[in-house]
């Protein structure tokens, strides 16, 4: 979930206690996941450009979407609380059904500056609501498929969750600006904050009546039957901790994304920016249709490749290349930003270019937190794992923020300076590479 393949986490074991169901996995497999991205799109992208479109600064802008990460961060830690209060198919429904009212609120709300403090609250709250969701849902997929059907429906549940993605990051931000032409800005997010918010509606009744009943997934877990992440809290982090090389895969969790994620958290920002404040001066629905789907499929299309060359030659052999994939393409947004060139099909390209090199090098990243996790504990382990995920693209976000807030003081709306400071920043990303434990070692 912020433009990559987002892993579960929060799963029970593969194995299926139940008998396979009559509803066809068509019927509800490619709905869920698209409810599952959805949320998430809009938070970690959607956002981006509504709030400087909004008049927001590229600090606040920085700092107000990194924090709204946190939710992502600590699922592991309420996980407990969905095996024993409902069922994940009542989750399901009911926090779909939340999301699209809190999204009728935002529509109210996060236009109107003078309700900033509501409307961030809210955007808390569709944190928590998606994140809730995730945990249920991706449990209710694991419980109601069989291991084969699991795998042979993988890629379509990934698909539909990256078409939520192009939705939120491509087509909504493009109807939001389309709309804004006409009638201003306000009314433009508050348009397209309505249509997620009917989106989420829909899929909230549809769900409630297709998706199929289970027997495991209807009886809740006696409150006094300790979930096993709960039970064994103490001793997974303790596994965990005592992994060997355990400081260096922490830096790595929390670092090796501190550059690119310092780009993710203003590049919206910076394409929409004025030519006299250092921006490109797109508008938004340019952004929508250049980044959210150009720039989407580029993510994937460098995801898809990184997966493939990592399954050819090896983890070891690829790591720094790919590493080198992510952070070297961000020079050119010192370029961007001291040439100020407006032709747009160089503009897609450079994003192209740029988010294939994400994706890439992220999938390096991936793939390594697979093999951090394997062992007794996997799936509490991967938990953690993505957890400090999210924390570290939050700090990079807050430092982004912090930066920004100095270098946008400058002449020229300091991004040439920004840009510069990312770039030395990628020095510890790669420093976070020096001596990292690897499979075998």
């Amino acid at each position: 979930m912020h433009g990559y393949s987002r892993p579960f986490v929060g799963k029970i074991p593969v194995v299926n206690p139940n008998p396979p169901t009559n509803r066809r996995p068509a019927w509800w497999v490619p709905s869920l996941y698209f409810a599952e991205g959805l949320p998430y799109a809009v938070v970690t992208g959607m956002l981006g450009t509504a709030l400087p479109d909004l008049g927001f600064s590229a600090s606040e802008t920085a700092e107000h979407t990194s924090l709204l990460m946190l939710p992502w961060a600590f699922k592991p830690f309420w996980a407990p609380v969905i095996e024993r209060m409902g069922t994940r198919r009542s989750w399901i429904w009911t926090m779909q059904a939340a999301g699209a009212a809190v999204m009728i609120l935002l529509a109210i709300f996060l236009p109107d500056p003078s309700h900033l403090a509501l409307a961030l609250s809210l955007l808390a709250g569709v944190g928590v609501i998606s994140a809730t969701h995730d945990m249920a849902a991706d449990g209710f997929y694991i419980e109601a498929l069989d291991e084969k059907r699991q795998a042979g429906w993988s890629g379509i549940r990934n698909t539909f969750y990256r078409v939520a993605s192009l939705a939120g990051n491509g087509g909504l931000v493009w109807l939001g600006g389309k709309y804004e032409i006409a009638h201003g800005a306000q009314a433009g997010w508050s348009l397209a904050f309505l249509f997620v918010a009917l989106t989420m509606g829909v899929l909230a009744v549809y769900h409630f009546g297709v998706l199929p009943r289970l027997a495991v997934s209807e009886k809740p877990a006696p409150a006094n039957t300790p979930h096993p992440l709960a039970k064994n809290f103490s001793q997974v982090w303790r596994a965990f901790v005592e992994k060997p090389g355990f400081w260096r895969i922490f830096l790595f969790i929390l670092f090796y994304r501190f550059a690119e994620g310092q780009v993710q958290s203003c590049n919206k920002t910076f394409f929409l920016a004025t030519l006299a404040k250092g921006g490109l001066g797109m508008g938004a629905d340019a952004v929508g249709l250049y980044y959210g789907t150009w720039g989407v499929l580029a993510l994937m299309a460098g995801g898809i490749l990184g997966g493939l060359v990592i399954a050819r030659f090896g983890l070891r052999r690829w790591l720094w290349p790919m590493a080198a994939a992510m952070n070297i393409p961000n020079v050119l947004y010192i370029w961007l930003a001291w040439a100020q060139p407006q032709n747009r099909m160089l503009l897609g390209g450079v994003i192209g270019l740029e988010q294939f090199g994400y994706g890439f090098g992220f999938a390096a990243f991936m793939v390594y937190l697979l093999y951090v996790a394997r062992g007794e504990h996997a799936t509490a382990h991967y938990a953690i794992c993505t957890g400090l995920m999210a924390v570290g693209m939050a700090l990079a976000g807050q430092v982004a923020s912090l930066v920004l807030a100095h270098t946008e003081k400058l002449s020229g709306g300091g991004y040439t300076q920004f840009f510069s400071w990312v770039m030395l920043c990628a020095l510890v990303s790669f420093a976070t590479l020096w001596k990292l434990p690897m499979e075998g070692e």
